[in-house]
């Protein structure tokens, strides 16, 4: 009996770590989760040229600029927060084979629990990490929906993957919001 109560404690905290779990102020969502999306940053010669926001979010690598570029096409996004080591709450950025840079975006549309923007997860908004590859960044993409689906209890989330960039939007927005990211940073 002991045995089985440890068990899914500790799935739980290994889980906790790499996707986002609603508090308990935030009902999970029932919506399904999205299916990752790859895409590529390269626009036919015979484009037209791309508003300047629109530009900054589908060309560059660095998680800030795109954010902000994601903030100027989003309304609903009322913070953008550099990530760094004191406030990652996944604990990952700069370590080994993981993400080396992210930013997080606050969505007014979600109530959001964490105080001063200090514990920032994907419950909040959405979360755009950089990874080494597009294939590392794909990775994390199938881990997390793997998770989620295994346990549902933790929640839904909306993943999107362009070059490195792993873009995560909460699955409490609804599917038409989450297209909204979607647009914007895959173009």
């Amino acid at each position: 009996m002991y045995r089985s109560a440890i068990v899914p404690a500790v799935v739980l905290v290994a889980l906790a770590g790499c996707s986002s779990t609603p508090d308990a102020a935030t009902p999970a969502s029932s919506a399904p989760a999205a299916a990752s999306t790859t895409a590529s940053s390269a626009v036919p010669a015979s484009s037209p040229p791309a508003s300047p926001a629109a530009s900054g979010s589908q060309t560059s690598d660095d998680p800030q600029v795109v954010a902000d570029s994601l903030k100027v096409q989003i309304s609903e996004i009322s913070a953008v927060v550099q990530v760094t080591e004191a406030n990652d709450s996944n604990d990952l950025i700069g370590r080994p084979g993981k993400y080396d840079a992210a930013t997080f975006m606050k969505d007014s549309r979600l109530t959001c629990s964490a105080s001063e923007l200090k514990d920032l997860d994907t419950s909040c908004g959405a979360k755009l990490e950089r990874w080494p590859s597009q294939a590392a960044a794909q990775a994390r993409a199938d881990f997390i929906q793997k998770a989620l689906e295994a346990m549902p209890i933790l929640g839904t989330e909306y993943d999107y993957v362009r070059g490195g960039l792993l873009l995560r939007v909460a699955g409490d927005l609804k599917p038409s919001q989450a297209k909204e990211y979607q647009q914007a940073f895959l173009g």
